[in-house]
């Protein structure tokens, strides 16, 4: 028999993460479902999620701004000092940014920006969402906009800078323009352009040349200025002051390059056919019989376009390179000679630009093909997992975020295993494969050239929208065998104590999982599909300590404001009583939209969720003692004026064996303010409002009875708004049966 005159306490335990682990410390709960932990240090139910847009004086939630499938959510402020604050999402097959100044609109405050035409978008684009596992959505801003690859198939990225949203980059080439020069026409038309007025042609051609008069479409005038074009010299000059020498016969070829809004460049044309310049006589002042050219059908690019680079050779003939050299703007200088021709108009550039002027050569680059994941590091842009070659990773050029230069391919993976993370840290760039993490750092031996190091040959990344930074600095990711983060040096599993809870992930839709760190919760949290389910039903919560879990939504996509404000924001599902105004017989209902965390608004009501603390297996004195557990104090702060479910489990089964309830407000002083009716009292009706004290922490207790048992566990469960600090448990030992294991 116990001897019940005789006591043990175990506690105050504080929970505050929890563990799968069998064998646990008894300040560690074995699960926490919907539970979070306050900035004062408790641990209080989930409660909200609230539409981020409130319903603007709508009677029904029928009414309420329609959301289809939602697959993204992001937010960025752009502008040099971020005064221009942007939200953007997709859902369906559209890519939506938020004017808050509109919500009053039949359409609501979303204002479709790239997608199905249905839509009526800024861009029409087909972007072929299906149901398939895939990446989210991913977003990366950048000094000039955002980058922007929505979910879908094949599509290429876009950017958007606050105004415009276009195609990223160039997807083609120009076309090869052409020239006309003194033998464009034929023996039969010579072209003439800028030679001073002479008695006899240069060519022995049939009519004095009147300052570009050519038999021609085009004429041009003396206006550039006198030819300056053909390479002269001496030879075969006879020993005479008279004569000063010829023009050899020389080559010139042409390319263009499309520059767009925000500087990036297409790949160069084909090279235009040679242009010739015919060997001449002898004659004096022969520097005045040098020529001009242009060049005519340059074609303009698509739409973005507002300048083109054009290119020409020195004379090939007679010059030690045949390499391309840009000309310089011969129309407008300041802010617009950033090209050729600052426009998307013309097709002719009058050519007098000398050799010696040419310096600049043009930067050689690809064109843009579809890619699934990109971020900033070391002033450029990185792009990865392009179609067909999921293995490579390819910069920009600094500062031009859509103009990745021709052979700056790098393959981290020798083998080409596709790349499915990229996270900018101090050292350099993080890029990942399912099982491998990677460095791309300089080269400390060759400037703008960078090398590769393996951070660990086994440990990679299945999600890239997973990726994360803490406050420590230590970036967080999805692995396979769970989580991990990175310190600069070494790659930790943090999720060790979740490990089996883990093992439930759906491994088919781990790409899809969603990662963001809450700088007001303080903590990261991460969706994940579990078991069978295509959705990420279970956000897995860290706070750098420990471990819990919550199910309030199912998030296809997240991210925090980057305003004061700090707001999370969950694109995806989450359900609402809608008992009240739409259906009766569904009092719920899971409604797609973008969802505020942890915050509750009176116009929409969330689900009613259960949370629930179930606490470690607690032991007898020693291992093999028996005894029973008697009476629970728990620790709790004022919320509803309602009840908790308090349950025990023995002896290693997850049968419940008893079950009582306990009150949510202290029972001697309770408080008048908390309750199911609303705070009641106005100046209006002669009677003070009442204070809204600070709600207090309490004890209270709970009687239990459980035979003799080796161990035994907690499960605290409560539909509604609780919050817990801690508890204690009264037991009675057995020492007629002190040894539990057989005889």
């Amino acid at each position: 028999m116990a001897d019940t005159s005789r006591r043990d306490r175990r506690g105050p335990l504080v929970l505050r993460a929890e563990s799968g682990d069998l064998l646990l410390p008894q300040d560690v709960a074995s699960e926490m479902e919907n539970m979070y932990l306050t900035n004062e240090g408790t641990l209080r139910s989930v409660w909200g999620p609230a539409p981020y847009v409130p319903r603007y004086g709508y009677t029904t939630e029928s009414t309420y701004q329609g959301y289809g499938t939602v697959h993204g959510i992001f937010h960025a402020r752009l502008g040099n000092n971020g005064e221009q604050d942007v939200l953007l999402a997709q859902w369906n097959n559209t890519v939506y940014v938020f004017e808050g100044w509109n919500a009053r609109q039949a359409a609501g405050p979303w204002t479709a920006l790239a997608g199905d035409a249905a839509t009526s978008p800024s861009l029409v684009l087909d972007l072929d969402v299906d149901d398939r596992p895939r990446f989210p959505p991913q977003w990366e801003v950048t000094p000039k906009g955002i980058v922007i690859i929505p979910k879908g198939e094949a599509t290429r990225p876009l950017f958007y800078d606050g105004t415009v949203v276009l195609p990223l980059g160039y997807d083609k080439r120009p076309g090869a323009p052409d020239g006309l020069g003194p033998l464009s026409g034929g023996a039969t038309s010579l072209f003439w352009i800028g030679f001073p007025r002479q008695t006899a042609s240069p060519f022995n051609a049939v009519a004095t040349s009147n300052y570009g008069g050519y038999s021609g479409a085009r004429k041009l005038g003396f206006r550039f200025g006198r030819g300056r074009l053909g390479t002269t010299g001496s030879d075969g000059a006879p020993d005479s002051v008279a004569i000063k020498g010829r023009i050899y016969e020389g080559s010139y070829r042409c390319k263009v390059q499309w520059v767009d809004r925000w500087g990036n460049l297409s790949p160069l044309s084909g090279a235009s056919t040679p242009l010739e310049i015919p060997r001449s006589g002898l004659f004096e002042d022969i520097d005045n019989f040098q020529t001009q050219v242009m060049w005519t059908g340059i074609a303009p690019g698509p739409e973005g376009t507002i300048g083109r680079q054009v290119y020409r050779t020195k004379d090939e003939l007679n010059s030690d390179t045949t390499d391309f050299f840009r000309i310089p703007s011969n129309a407008a200088g300041g802010f617009l000679a950033f090209s050729t021709l600052p426009d998307n108009i013309v097709v002719d550039l009058p050519d007098n630009c000398p050799d010696a002027w040419l310096e600049d050569s043009p930067d050689e680059v690809v064109p843009v093909i579809p890619f699934k994941l990109y971020k900033t590091a070391f002033g450029r842009g990185w792009a990865a997992n392009f179609d067909n070659d999921p293995g490579r990773v390819h910069p920009t050029i600094p500062g031009k975020w859509g103009t990745f230069e021709l052979g700056k391919e790098i393959y981290p993976d020798p083998r080409g295993a596709e790349i499915t993370g990229l996270y900018p840290v101090p050292q350099g760039l993080l890029a990942f494969t399912a099982t491998t993490t990677f460095l791309i750092a300089f080269n400390d031996f060759a400037r703008d050239e960078f090398q590769v190091t393996t951070v660990h040959p086994s440990i990679g990344c299945v999600a890239p929208s997973s990726l994360a930074v803490m406050p420590d600095g230590k970036v967080i990711w999805l692995g396979i065998e769970g989580f991990y983060t990175f310190d600069g040096t070494t790659v930790v599993l943090v999720s060790k104590p979740v490990e089996r809870q883990l093992r439930r992930i759906n491994r088919a839709r781990e790409i899809q999982a969603v990662g963001a760190y809450d700088v007001v919760e303080k903590k990261y949290r991460c969706w994940v599909a579990m078991e069978a389910s295509k959705d990420n039903d279970v956000c897995w919560e860290y706070d750098g300590q420990g471990w819990t879990h919550r199910t309030d939504v199912k998030a296809a996509d997240v991210c925090v404001t980057q305003d004061h404000r700090n707001y999370m924001l969950v694109g995806g599902k989450a359900e609402v009583e809608l008992a009240r105004v739409v259906d009766p017989a569904q009092p719920t209902l899971e409604q797609q939209g973008v969802w505020l965390l942890d915050h509750q608004v009176p116009t929409w009501e969330p689900a009613s969720r259960t949370a629930e603390i179930k606490t470690s297996w607690i032991r007898g004195p020693d291992s093999q003692g028996r005894a029973s557990p008697m009476t629970v104090y728990l620790w709790f702060r004022e919320t509803e004026a309602t009840t908790m479910t308090v349950e025990v489990e023995r002896d290693w089964r997850t049968d419940i064996k008893y079950t009582t309830t306990v009150p949510l407000t202290p029972q001697d002083d309770g408080p008048a303010i908390w309750g199911t009716t609303s705070y009641g009292g106005n100046r209006t009706n002669g009677v003070d409002p009442a204070i809204w004290d600070r709600r207090r922490p309490y004890w209270t207790r709970a009687d239990i009875f459980v035979p003799s048992c080796e161990a035994f566990r907690l499960r605290l469960t409560h539909t509604g708004d609780w919050e817990f600090l801690g508890l204690s448990v009264d037991e009675v030992p057995h020492p007629d049966t002190f040894r539990s294991y057989p005889k």
